[in-house]
């Protein structure tokens, strides 16, 4: 595939940049005309100052972490990957997700290839929601809407909780969900963890099951022929709990 006039690159050598094909681009190792890419295939080398670069097609995560603007608290991408992991949502799945926040977690299903419907009650988080889903070119349905009015979608696969309050949207959940359909709440606090398991049951979901990722990063040194590894000193550590649930 070859790089288009416009289109966002990914530069990747000593850092990585996220930029457009076009114009000049300057950083801390020099300067360069993106124009020069224009029309070469994917995978071509760049030279800036001295530091050596490949131009590659970005992926979504280059997006999100490198130009998608953060609001509120973002749910990251090792809890993201626990919701596909237990429910299987892929391809093809209707899936709700309210509370938007900056619409991280919209924008991973829908590139499964989910169709997704969010909502999201606070105006300033759903404008830059939308810009976010606009800069990322995915397609999704946003909703300037409190959840727990009601949700108007049926025979969902998925409904997805990140939220203030989400026992008070669940039994919309569970009418909105499909037999069998998976519901996920995401919880900041251990607190909200005994209200949301009440009105799960209270629901009529199955029972539900807690879950909370950790993440830990190792490093590698290499000194000629030595080496060492171990794990790195600061962890990816508590971020939220993941509560799942199937409706009966």
């Amino acid at each position: 595939m070859k790089i288009a006039k416009g289109r966002q690159v990914l530069l990747i050598g000593p850092r990585s940049y996220l930029v457009n094909c076009g114009g000049r681009f300057t950083c801390k190792f020099g300067e360069v005309n993106m124009e020069r890419f224009v029309g070469k295939p994917f995978g071509c080398r760049a030279k800036i100052g001295k530091a050596d670069f490949v131009v590659v097609q970005p992926t979504l995560r280059d997006y999100l972490f490198k130009k998608a603007q953060r609001g509120p608290q973002i749910i990251l991408p090792k809890d993201a990957a626990a919701i596909v992991a237990q429910t299987g949502c892929g391809k093809g799945w209707k899936v709700v997700d309210a509370g938007t926040g900056s619409a991280f977690l919209s924008m991973f299903l829908a590139n499964l290839g989910c169709d997704v419907v969010t909502y999201e009650k606070r105006k300033d988080f759903f404008d830059n929601a939308r810009k976010n889903v606009k800069g990322s070119g995915l397609k999704i349905k946003m909703l300037n809407k409190d959840v727990t009015k009601g949700i108007k979608e049926r025979n969902v696969d998925l409904v997805t909780l990140d939220m203030q309050n989400p026992e008070k949207a669940i039994p919309h959940a569970y009418k909105a969900l499909k037999a069998g359909g998976w519901l996920a709440v995401y919880s900041l606090n251990s607190e909200q963890i005994p209200v949301v398991a009440k009105a799960v049951k209270k629901a009529g979901f199955s029972e539900p099951r807690i879950i909370e990722i950790l993440e830990r990063e190792w490093q590698v040194g290499i000194y000629g022929k030595d080496t060492y590894s171990r794990p790195k000193t600061h962890m990816l550590g508590h971020t939220g709990f993941l509560t799942f649930a199937r409706k009966i």
